[in-house]
């Protein structure tokens, strides 16, 4: 996920179970209960934009999941690098609906740098990639 830059503030009201819950969840995660509020805000409002997203905890942080199902955005978004741009050939590959993968990619164009992020972090997944951090790693 991106930092979080304090950029504007905002008031809320909470219930006294709902704050408690928030600052327990961010005593876990080792950050304010501002930053874990604002980074719930945050996905929220990315949630609303792209209904066909959900986050999920992962590396880095809270990662950007196609709705129901396995798939990383950020992997879609390498899929369908790999197939030349062909959303049709990659909605088949993942079996799921084109709009499915549309909004996936609509999803990476907005928040490019979440998913460089991603996959800059999982680029060592090639056999290549595995190569440099297993030396003695063999093709069979």
């Amino acid at each position: 996920m991106a930092t979080l830059t304090k950029e504007a503030t905002l008031s809320v009201r909470l219930t006294a179970l709902e704050k408690g819950s928030l600052d327990a969840d961010a005593r876990m995660k080792g950050i304010p209960s501002g930053t874990a509020a604002a980074a719930y805000i945050s996905e929220g409002v990315r949630r609303s934009q792209f209904p066909a997203v959900e986050f999920r905890n992962g590396s880095p942080g809270r990662v950007a999941y196609l709705i129901g199902s396995r798939w990383p955005v950020w992997m879609i978004v390498s899929l369908v690098k790999e197939l030349k741009g062909d959303l049709q050939a990659a909605s088949e590959q993942i079996r799921k609906p084109a709009g499915l993968v549309k909004m996936a990619m609509a999803y990476a164009d907005a928040h490019p740098g979440e998913i460089a992020d991603c996959l800059k972090l999982h680029a060592h997944r090639d056999f290549a990639g595995m190569k440099e951090i297993l030396p003695d790693l063999e093709l069979l």
